[in-house]
């Protein structure tokens, strides 16, 4: 839940309610968006919503923070299981592009979903993004797999750089439904990057 300022008192928001706030900006675009559109879609009354938002411009904000928080937290499960930062890459990068085939309309990666996102939040996006590898990449200088000459911070935007690319740009030589080639082939790249960097 996410508090967001309305007419009253700042409310918590449900996440469901926040994610049909999302899918019905996606649906809809900026310009046709209505928290009437977004009652019908989560079957909730249009006064429940103007309470919790109080106003159009609110609701799209919430629906686009809520994107920005979706991707990264994408992240943070795809990588839960791995103790290693080659093994961390690989698996973001194996998350992403299994999102690519995803037909779900919030699946981020759709190019529109993340253009959007990257237009309307790509400030917030990245700093999301950087802030969750920062720890990653420092424990990794911890445990030797990097210089501890790292910098974190260039490290971290390189990563969400290379890992966007898979969304964002078409596969040449890597075959992009194959989970291992794609984890081998992003840690390796990225890993080899940052060492670069150093």
């Amino acid at each position: 839940m996410r508090a967001v300022p309305g007419v009253d008192a700042p409310r918590p928001v449900p996440d469901p309610i926040r994610a049909a706030v999302a899918a019905t900006l996606m649906r809809l675009g900026r310009q046709r968006f209505t928290l009437s559109a977004v009652a019908d879609d989560a079957s909730v009354s249009r006064s429940t919503l103007y309470n919790w938002y109080g106003d159009k411009q609110t609701a799209v904000d919430d629906a686009f923070d809520y994107l920005a928080e979706q991707f990264v937290a994408m992240f943070a499960v795809a990588v839960q299981a791995e103790t290693t930062l080659a093994g961390q890459l690989g698996r973001a990068a194996v998350s992403i592009s299994e999102h690519r085939r995803w037909a779900d309309p919030l699946s981020l990666h759709t190019t529109d979903l993340l253009d959007l996102i990257l237009d309307e939040r790509g400030d917030e996006l990245m700093a999301q993004s950087t802030a969750f590898w920062s720890p990653l990449i420092a424990a990794a200088a911890q445990r030797g797999e990097l210089p501890r000459t790292v910098d974190v911070d260039a490290a971290a935007e390189w990563i969400i750089r290379a890992l966007l690319g898979i969304e964002l740009l078409p596969p040449m030589h890597l075959d992009l439904t194959d989970p291992d080639a794609v984890s081998n082939y992003f840690s390796t790249h990225i890993l080899g990057g940052i060492h670069g960097q150093t």
